[in-house]
């Protein structure tokens, strides 16, 4: 308790100035302000891209005088041109006008293209040797482009549809998808007994999320870390950090580093995450006024209370850990020209951890993905991916998240040791046989 008693009142009163000389910064307040803007609308990117492609779309008329096509052609080729057709926004990228039978006019219908009514027209016709479906696209729509492509596959399956009706058979009944479902194991993934198995978007969505929460954990570690390096190389460069030994120890003034920095950062992060949280949950709203039709609202799909509470809980473990060996790091070079080159090992760590769990979304169960996900420097991103997916056990949490604390406890004395060297080492390149004598012998 002595020892808590005599590193807490400096390192508090550093931790104070640091987080005060940070967040008082116009480049902080900038900062702060521009990423919750850019948060805000990159959740709102899906409704603005919906919005573009609703104002575009391509009038195609269909010519046809054959009166034997299958009931649900119709159907067929719209649900191929327009398969968003039925989500939240209801776009329609192709509107296609029907013109069959014997009495439609087709020369009326050429001339409506020729005047621009219609940026394409689709000649049915039936082959009178092997019967099937021709089709003929006339169109200023380069022929290998997009537009074309889609409506190459739509008359696809416009012509396996008219090869099944022929046959006697619906391609409704051919797509009906069959009837599936999976019996866990574990009688503790249910509450319910056998459930049926998630569906493919949702699966997708939850990936999704895994690689947005590393990305933003990832981004967040290597930043702020940096902030603690920064200022502990520029303390060092004006020599201040000599005057300071005076009155702290070196102990003390890594604690109130990590500790002032860490929590300017958090600051920042958490505006960015709360104005990235309110435009998740307007974008419902915002739907309804563009659209004209309600939209879902709320927190998007995957990011459950125990989702996010386990990346705020991985994020602040992961990035004490690492800021304590930025500080450590920093402490070893007298110019902050020097700070990317000291701590590019640790940026190779964190790295490594990065493309690892990206690589593990794919395998979230292969038994090396669980083993190194206890590794506390790669145990908030693994940790964070399984938990996400959702195949991890709250045992297995708590374990890695011990862990972790242990870790923290053994950083924060070797850091310690590291930076009560370093803060001494002045005008020289400092080597790693150099810092581990000086810390052999440093208080």
């Amino acid at each position: 308790m002595r020892g808590w008693r005599t590193l807490f009142p400096n390192a508090w009163y550093i931790a104070a100035r640091e987080y005060r000389g940070r967040i008082a910064s116009r480049s902080f307040l900038l900062g702060t302000i521009l990423l919750a803007a850019i948060a805000f609308a990159a959740t709102e990117s899906p409704v603005l891209i919906d919005y573009l492609q609703g104002t575009s779309q391509t009038n195609v008329a269909v010519y046809t005088a054959l009166n034997d096509l299958p009931a649900d052609s119709h159907q067929v080729l719209d649900s191929q041109l327009n398969p968003q057709s039925g989500s939240s926004n209801g776009h329609r990228e192709f509107v296609v006008s029907w013109f069959e039978g014997t009495g439609a006019d087709e020369s009326g219908v050429r001339q409506d293209l020729d005047n621009g009514k219609f940026a394409a027209l689709l000649a049915i016709d039936r082959d009178p040797k092997t019967g099937d479906l021709t089709f003929t696209l006339r169109t200023d729509m380069p022929g290998d482009g997009r537009q074309a492509g889609i409506l190459q596959n739509a008359v696809t399956y416009l012509t396996l549809d008219d090869r099944l009706a022929r046959a006697g058979v619906s391609i409704s009944a051919i797509q009906a998808p069959p009837s599936w479902s999976v019996v866990p194991l574990r009688s503790s993934a249910t509450d319910d007994g056998p459930a049926t198995v998630t569906s493919i978007s949702g699966q997708i969505t939850s990936t999704v999320l895994s690689t947005v929460l590393i990305v933003l954990m990832l981004m967040a570690i290597i930043t702020y870390g940096t902030w603690v390096a920064m200022s502990v190389g520029e303390e060092k460069g004006s020599r201040v950090m000599e005057l300071m030994l005076n009155a702290a120890t070196p102990t003390q003034m890594l604690a109130g580093k990590v500790v002032g920095n860490g929590a300017a950062g958090l600051t920042q992060y958490g505006v960015t995450i709360l104005a990235a949280l309110a435009g998740l949950w307007a974008q419902g709203p915002i739907r309804q006024v563009v659209f004209g039709n309600a939209g879902s609202s709320g927190p998007p799909s995957g990011l459950s209370p125990a989702v996010f509470a386990a990346f705020m809980v991985l994020f602040l473990l992961g990035f004490i850990l690492y800021a304590l060996f930025y500080a450590a790091l920093g402490s070893l070079v007298s110019r902050q020209e020097d700070i990317q080159s000291a701590t590019s090992p640790l940026m190779m760590v964190i790295m490594s951890g990065y493309f690892i769990s990206i690589f593990a979304l794919s395998a979230i169960n292969e038994t090396w993905v669980v083993v190194l996900s206890y590794v506390p420097f790669f145990t908030p991103y693994l940790m964070l991916a399984r938990v996400a997916i959702g195949h991890v056990e709250w045992w297995e949490f708590l374990l890695a998240i011990g862990i972790m604390l242990a870790t923290i406890a053994v950083a924060l004395f070797l850091a310690a040791r590291i930076y009560s060297a370093g803060v001494l080492l002045y005008g020289q390149r400092v080597g790693l046989r150099q810092v581990l004598k000086a810390a052999r012998v440093s208080r």
